[in-house]
Formats: structure tokens, sequence, C-alpha cells
């Protein structure tokens, strides 16, 4: 069997693009991976067409080599867009063995450990305040839609959240934020002020059993997200996420609240992701698949379970991403919970030919041969992602 051609598809996911890519064989077979990148999309998929290059004629069985030859290809432009792109092929790859060898990629990774995951619903109220419309749910505008949004989530019965600081409107008014200006990394009284606002009011409303994280990615810096960490304790976190290129950063984090820190979505590859284990600098640690790719993403998991880490992976891609989440997630002793965007595009289940089986806040792992799923090419170019470049 040999790879015949390489193509890419940048679709409309409401607030982000979806990348994907398609793997063509000689036998038939075909396999599906996701690059999603919501700031450069174009950059990532004209990345996987220039490797397309270096692919046709290959084995497509021979993902290890397919890693390891394409890095060497990309070697000055290692990380960042080439990773990405790296990382889509993977998958398709992964996903093309599974197929060929009629067995899932859980199965090829080395048996599942479990049948279903947990699953936590992701941008909780984020999404719905930005955009309703797109979405069809109700505009997020007070804290009793808050409450009422909370309903929702006992109703279908997840184990937790995540969410952001929210513009609300009857909290404090945010800082604006100025572009083409350096973040300083300070955080602010209002900030903290709607931050314990927002955080106390889905405690209030879910009750002590539901896990409560909340994202400020690259936000805060040590002094920052000491603060808002500090601030929060009273409402024992599922975790404070916060992101820093610095272990030993995130460690004085770690070490100066009760608060349970995690990070991990912007780094890419075992090397970048060891001096953070080596540090313990983080309680959670939440690789991208996307980014990383099935091959290099399980090597990561492994790495974390040395150091003692539990894996919730970045998933706010692609169906296709929450895929190749799924079956590493089914054969890894570390996993804690996968990321998932309930208030998605509402076409996200017309473009799988298998759409995801939920069932009170778990996704059930599928049996079928590969990741589980392929796209239809129709329903794809029904939405075209024409939201620009930027997020």
């Amino acid at each position: 069997m040999k790879i015949t051609g390489v193509k890419t598809f940048i679709v409309d996911g409401v607030f982000r693009p979806w990348t994907f890519v398609k793997i063509e064989t000689d036998s038939g077979i075909v396999g599906w991976g996701d690059c999603t990148e919501w700031q450069a999309a174009y950059s990532v998929a004209a990345t996987v067409n220039q490797l397309a290059d270096n692919m046709i004629g290959k084995d497509p069985m021979a993902s290890e080599a397919a890693w390891w030859d394409n890095a060497s290809f990309m070697v000055r432009q290692r990380g960042g867009i080439a990773y990405k792109a790296m990382s889509g092929i993977d998958s398709a790859l992964w996903d093309i063995r599974g197929k060929a060898l009629d067995a899932p990629v859980w199965q090829l990774l080395g048996g599942k450990m479990r049948d279903e995951l947990e699953l936590y619903w992701s941008h909780c109220g984020s999404d719905r305040g930005r955009y309703h419309e797109e979405l069809q749910v109700p505009k997020l505008s007070t804290l009793d839609d808050i409450r009422e949004l909370s309903q929702e989530v006992l109703d279908q019965g997840f184990k937790g959240i995540k969410t952001n600081i929210l513009a609300v409107d009857d909290l404090p008014a945010l800082p604006k934020k100025k572009n083409g200006v350096g973040n300083s990394g300070q955080i602010s009284y209002q900030q903290i002020q709607n931050a314990v606002s927002v955080i106390g009011t889905f405690r209030e409303a879910l009750g002590p059993e539901i896990g409560i994280a909340i994202d400020t990615a690259l936000s805060f810096r040590l002094g920052g997200a000491i603060k808002l960490a500090r601030a929060l304790e009273p409402f024992d976190m599922m975790w404070l996420e916060t992101e820093t290129w610095d272990p030993g950063s995130l460690k004085t984090v770690r070490e100066a609240t009760t608060t349970t820190i995690c990070h991990g979505e912007s780094l890419m590859g075992p090397e970048e992701y060891r001096p953070f284990f080596e540090s313990h600098a983080q309680d959670v640690i939440m690789p991208d698949f996307a980014w990383n790719g099935v091959t290099m993403g399980k090597k990561i998991c492994d790495l974390a379970h040395l150091y003692d880490t539990a894996i919730a992976p970045h998933n706010c891609h692609s169906p296709m991403n929450t895929l190749v989440s799924a079956n590493i997630c089914a054969v890894i002793p570390n996993f804690m919970n996968l990321e998932f965007i309930n208030d998605d595009a509402p076409w996200r289940d017309d473009i799988m030919t298998h759409p995801f089986e939920i069932n009170n806040g778990h996704l059930k792992v599928h049996n079928r041969p590969g990741l589980g799923s392929d796209l239809i090419e129709s329903e794809l170019e029904k939405h075209p992602w024409t939201g620009g470049n930027n997020w």
C-alpha cells in the first residue's frame, strides 16, 4: 500500500476553523487527521500541502518512520506550525493503519482500559456569550443566566465544567485588551472580582461534587496567576489553567496555593514537556493531540505517568480531534477527563459518518476500525471557513 494523495480542508467551526487532513492510498483506504490551529489555519494547511510532496509513494503503515522523516525534512522549522502540520498527517496515518488491520487505533496502542471517557463541558458560558446566535443557544448576560446554564450542566450529566473570566452585564466591566501592546501579565481588581463572582455562582448552583475549572491561558504571569489562584481557593477548583514557558515560574505558582494547577496546551513534543515534569510544576497536564499527533501524544502521556501527573487533554478543536484524543485516553492509566465543546457548531454531527455516542456526560469508546469515523466531504464543503485568520 502506498500514499497517493494528501488533501486539506478548512471548515467553519464557528469560533475557530477546523483544519482536516485527508490521506489517500492506492488501496482505496483513506485516513483523516486534525491539525486545527485558530490563528494560522491557512499556514498550517499550506505546510501540510508542502509535506505532501514528501509523503507521496511512501508506506502509510509506517507512521513512526513518517514522523521522523517529516521532522528531518522540517528540521529548521521545528515546533509551531510545522509540528501541527506533522501531527495532522500522523493522526491520518494511524487512521489508515487501523482500517487496514481492521482494528480501532486504541487496540493498536495497547488495548483500552475503559469503555467510556468522562467529559467536562469546556468554554461553559464563554462560547454562549460570544457566539450564541451561531450556536443557537440563549445569550449569557447575567449571573442568573449562569445559574440556568448550571442546571443544563446537571441535566446533561456532566461531572465538570471549564469557564473563563466572563464579560457579564451585572459584574464590573473588564479591562479592554490593548492590541499591539505587550501584556504585563498582572491581574486587575475587576478581573479577580469577576472570577470570584462567576466561579462562586457556578459553585453555588452546581454543588460541591461537580468539578469547576477556569482557563486563563497565557493571560497572567507569575504574580497575577498567584493572586487569582489564592482568590479561588475557597471554591475547591478542579483546576486553574495558566500557561507559561518557564517551569520554575509555574512551580512557584503551584507552591503558593492550594488550588490545583493545570497547563500544557501550548507545548509540543516530549522534550518541551520534560522540564515541567522534572520540576513537578503542575498537578494536571493537558497535551493537545491536534498539535502532537497520536505518535508524540502517546509518548507525552507515558512520560507524564512516570512523573505522577494526570492527563486531561486540550480538546477544543474539531470532532476528529475528539476521536484522536479518545483513542489515546482509552489506553493510558493516568487519564483524568477530556475537554469537550458542548456548545459546538450546529453541523458538527452532520460532517461525521459516525457521530459521538454521549450519555450522562461520558463519551463511549468506539469499536470501529481506525479513529472511529470518516468525514463527509460534501458536508465539509457546505461550511467553508470565512472568518479570516484570527480567532
